[in-house]
């Protein structure tokens, strides 16, 4: 990425300075691009979005082979079956090459034929070691001819399409063991603790862990990195550290104090260009974001807290993470319906802890007690988080809404 000496003109705040969910999302996508794609084994590739046509270099299957696991035999020799008795035909445990007439081996789906076969019969007509038949049977039946999936030439794959396990077994069988693909984004999460230590037990980063564990749910690798904010040097020294190896780096902080000291806002401007925004939503925060280092590694500062910080993430992070990886940044989020009446904030973009239930029609989705995505007990117990746009009336039961699922 070119180097810059400052970000662009951010988009416009309401009365109050704050921006909308949407643009300052758009704002963010806008100034990264996705990360170079590079060929890759299959295996290693799975999961990321190809980033060209892959056509078939051979005819699809190769050979023609059975289509289930059945006798293979010579069509031509069942004509007399049912005319007007059943024919009988001896299965060869040791078959020679080619095939006899008047005999069946046994094969198994995707088997090539042996030569001299021309049709496959089901494991069903099998009696007391023998292939009982009462009717003939014709060529080809029971196989699938060479070519028949794809010939060559065909696509197999088009650009943007993400690669899965049937999809990295068809182009095996075609002999593609390697594709042009974005790499899987390297996210690092900066903790910076709760400025709290106890000596008993622990008093962990909630918020840095929170995130760490949503990025590994949403298929991105991510390694936690923990540098108390109190050292200012050893913090600003720590990020840098990470973009040798990041191509994504989210630093939190666990400190829940309004208007407190923020030990990321009071370095990320030393990275290269920052912009810092307050958002129309809640819960919230300050929202900052830098382009940092010689190689512009992008820097997205959450606001303060689990809550404010998970919500921040699946708004801005996860589609900044699915645009470096070539990915639709908009296929993570879902549609259900609301089972009952829920009232938005009239200012404010809104979240809500849910539950989601398997209904006629699609997924509804029901408020957990408040609601509050700040209590963890009730983040515990959810399925999902339900997004509330801002509105002066009651959004009624049986309306779409849109929601990230806790557990993916």
């Amino acid at each position: 990425m070119e180097t810059v000496e400052a970000l662009p003109q951010p988009p416009a705040g309401d009365d109050q300075g704050r921006r909308s969910v949407q643009t300052y999302r758009d704002y963010l996508l806008s100034l990264v691009p996705p990360l170079e794609p590079f060929g890759m084994g299959i295996t290693d590739a799975l999961g990321l979005a190809v980033c060209e046509n892959v056509p078939s270099p051979i005819d699809v299957p190769r050979r023609t082979v059975a289509s289930f696991d059945g006798y293979a035999l010579t069509a031509s020799s069942t004509k007399s079956a049912g005319r007007p008795d059943k024919l009988r035909l001896q299965l060869d445990r040791r078959p020679p090459i080619p095939i006899i007439g008047g005999t069946v081996v046994s094969i198994q789906g995707g088997q090539e034929l042996p030569r001299g076969a021309d049709a496959v019969v089901s494991e069903n007509h099998m009696e007391n070691g023998e292939v009982v038949l009462s009717q003939p049977v014709r060529r080809w039946d029971g196989c699938t001819l060479a070519g028949s999936d794809y010939l060559s030439g065909e696509s197999l794959m088009e650009n943007g399409e993400i690669l899965h396990i049937g999809l990295a077994a068809l182009l095996s069988r075609a002999g593609i063991d390697r594709v042009l693909a974005r790499p899987r984004p390297r996210i690092v999460v900066i903790g910076t603790g709760n400025g709290h230590s106890h000596e008993a037990i622990p008093d962990l980063d909630v918020t840095a862990r929170t995130i760490t564990a949503a990025v590994h749910a949403r298929g991105f690798d991510a390694w936690r990195v923990e540098c108390l904010g109190d050292d200012r040097e050893r913090l600003t020294q720590t990020i840098s550290d990470q973009f040798i190896r990041a191509d994504l780096v989210i630093a939190t902080s666990d400190r829940m104090t309004a208007g407190g000291y923020d030990p990321i806002a009071a370095v990320l401007h030393t990275f290269g260009p920052t912009e810092f925004s307050q958002v129309a939503m809640a819960p919230s925060g300050m929202h900052g974001f830098a382009l940092a280092g010689a190689g512009m590694t992008p820097v997205l500062m959450l606001p303060p807290g689990p809550a404010p910080a998970l919500t921040s993430l699946l708004c801005f992070g996860l589609p900044l993470m699915r645009k470096l990886a070539g990915m639709d940044v908009n296929s993570d989020r879902l549609t259900g319906r609301w089972r009952h009446d829920v009232q938005p904030d009239p200012a404010l973009t809104t979240f809500r802890a849910v539950k989601c239930i398997d209904a006629e029609g699609g997924p509804q989705l029901t408020v957990l007690d408040t609601g509050d995505v700040a209590s963890l007990p009730l983040l515990a117990v959810a399925d999902a988080i339900a997004v509330l746009p801002p509105g002066e009336q009651a959004i009624a039961a049986g309306s779409a809404v849109s929601y990230w699922r806790l557990d993916a």
